[in-house]
């Protein structure tokens, strides 16, 4: 069993001070696979203090020498891919096919925001004044771990081009994960003080890191409940924020919509991650004449979905990350069928054929009342609540009726409809006629409750900026 019991901070891997310890079990079998020491706040309070005298020099590099550090990052990165993705799968219970792109898309982060770099804008003169983009400061990085090597880069990548410092705290569950992409940092050999890792909790060290008067920004992904209470520290020394919360998509599919060839765009979206995805399409509004064509074929398209080991290249829904998020779904199942909910497939309890592993079975649910718990609260795994509509008007009232606006999906035969139903959904994200878009590093964030400020290529760079006028 592997034991993870260093921080990184200042360029150094460093023994935690502390005996509390988290046993981290694999997924799929419920074996323990390692134990990962958990920090104290003298520890988180070490890691700021370095980053914030290391920003005084980083922030004077050359934009030549960050962007050979993000090329000397990917570089590494791309040398211990098989690794990355192997640990993903071992820690996580992602499918191998989903982790495999991710990825390879998280790496290449490091290249888009380098592609960047070469172009961005960070002085503009006019006649009498002059505009100046530099970087934030130290920027406080929280993760979950429904998708943790692309949320690394995805912070990292933006601040080290504006010259940013940064003090991250992972989440707890990917500590092997975590630990070889350090090992890639290390040995791509950036300077001292620029990353630094706090291995930890939220209540104990993630309290340090939001209300420390050091740290000039925070970007936490992660849910909405935990979101708020960021907000809330933030306030006291005003941070800057950037925050992607949880979600409640809604997958709308239009009168002309080819159902046939939607079914697995829908499943793809509401099953993304086993369900463990803010983004996921777990909303999805029918018009009510299709409703009974919808359910058979979301009856004979989820017979076809392989569940089972995601090691398996076949298999497209693993496990849950653990028993606590097993259960989390479990007791929202529960409600469903207690709240009157018609259980179309799935319900509770694990799946048959599987003696170990925290394997949910996939579930649909036919919902007459748009209050159900099912309905309006972020579930994270595999259940897609079918809600029936009247018209096109009540299908967008359904859509927007929400505490969140993350990402929703609109299916059509007719593209130009789509999009014009599309622009009247409160979301920060809208995906047409697919559950996977080719767009490369849109923005990403969310309206409403879903969270504060947009991620992705130069977006990210924004959210790491401070604008500075000099007038004449």
């Amino acid at each position: 069993m592997k034991i993870i019991d260093q921080n990184y901070i200042n360029g150094e891997f460093k023994t935690i001070d502390s005996s509390k310890r988290l046993t981290l079990k694999n997924p799929t079998t419920e074996e323990d696979i390692a134990q990962i020491y958990l920090s104290t706040p003298a520890e988180m309070d070490e890691a700021i203090h370095c980053a914030a005298t290391t920003f005084e020099s980083f922030s004077q590099t050359s934009i030549d020498t960050r962007m050979d550090i993000l090329q000397r990052i990917h570089d590494e990165l791309h040398k211990y891919e098989e690794e990355l993705i192997d640990l993903a799968v071992l820690e996580f219970g992602a499918t191998i096919t989903t982790t495999r792109r991710r990825t390879k898309n998280a790496i290449n982060l490091f290249l888009a925001i380098k592609e960047e770099l070469k172009s961005y804008d960070f002085i503009k003169k006019d006649d009498y004044s002059i505009t100046i983009k530099e970087g934030v400061g130290v920027i406080g990085v929280i993760i979950p771990w429904n998708a943790n090597l692309a949320h690394l880069c995805s912070n990292i990548a933006p601040a080290i081009a504006l010259g940013c410092t940064l003090v991250i705290k992972p989440s707890e569950f990917n500590a092997l994960e975590t630990q070889a992409f350090l090992e890639c940092l290390h040995r791509a050999n950036i300077p001292k003080g620029v990353v630094n890792v706090v291995h930890g909790t939220g209540e104990v060290v993630g309290e340090i890191l939001t209300k420390h008067p050091l740290v000039n920004a925070i970007s936490f992904i992660g849910s909405t409940k935990t979101g708020k209470r960021i907000f809330e520290n933030c306030s006291k020394t005003i941070k800057r924020m950037t925050l992607e919360l949880g979600g409640k998509s809604p997958t709308v599919l239009l009168e002309d919509a080819n159902l046939a060839e939607v079914i697995p765009h829908v499943l793809s979206s509401a099953y993304s991650n086993s369900g463990q995805a803010c983004h996921a399409g777990s909303r999805l509004l029918v018009p009510k004449a299709k409703v009974n064509e919808v359910k058979r074929l979301l009856l004979e398209t989820i017979q076809k979905l392989k569940i089972g080991d995601p090691k398996n290249e076949e298999t497209k829904i693993g496990p849950m990350i653990n028993q606590t998020q097993f259960n989390t779904v479990q007791d929202y199942i529960k409600s469903g069928i207690e709240e009157g909910a018609q259980l179309l497939c799935g319900g509770l309890g694990r799946v048959q054929e599987f003696e170990k592993g925290y394997f949910v079975k996939p579930t649909v649910f036919i919902c007459q009342d748009q209050t159900l718990k099912i309905v309006q609260e972020e579930i994270f795994g595999p259940v897609l609540c079918v809600l029936p509509y009247e018209s096109e008007q009540e299908a967008l009232n359904m859509a927007n009726d929400t505490l969140f606006g993350l990402s929703a999906y609109v299916f059509s035969s007719d593209e130009t409809k789509a999009y014009e139903f599309a622009k009247q959904i409160r979301s920060g994200r809208v995906l047409i006629n697919t559950a996977a878009s080719k767009a490369k590093n849109p923005p990403f964030g969310g309206m409403k409750q879903s969270g504060l400020g947009r991620m992705g290529g130069r977006y990210s760079m924004d959210a790491f900026c401070e604008i500075k006028s000099i007038l004449f």
